[in-house]
């Protein structure tokens, strides 16, 4: 259980540190108004750029927490074999 929440903090840790500067970074940028291009540069971060960063993470914490609950399977098949031994 430990092990489940270490990794979704961990999770949610990173994406917060890749996606959560981004509105810093999009208010230093010039006025829309002034420079049109810059409004375009804030879509195509946050409609090509961001997509990517939530797959990776999200696969990452897929195959991390399937390995968590595969780990603890295994550990509680050991602990019945180990109970009916007895």
């Amino acid at each position: 259980m430990r092990r489940q929440l270490r990794l979704g903090v961990l999770a949610f840790g990173m994406l917060v540190a890749v996606i959560g500067p981004l509105p810093l970074v999009f208010a230093a940028l010039p006025d829309p108004a002034v420079r049109p291009g810059s409004a375009l540069l804030v879509w195509a971060v946050l409609g090509v750029g961001a997509y990517p960063v939530f797959v990776v993470i999200g696969r990452w914490y897929v195959v991390r927490a399937e390995r968590n609950e595969r780990d603890a399977g295994e550990r509680d098949a050991g602990e019945r074999d180990e109970g009916a031994r007895r």
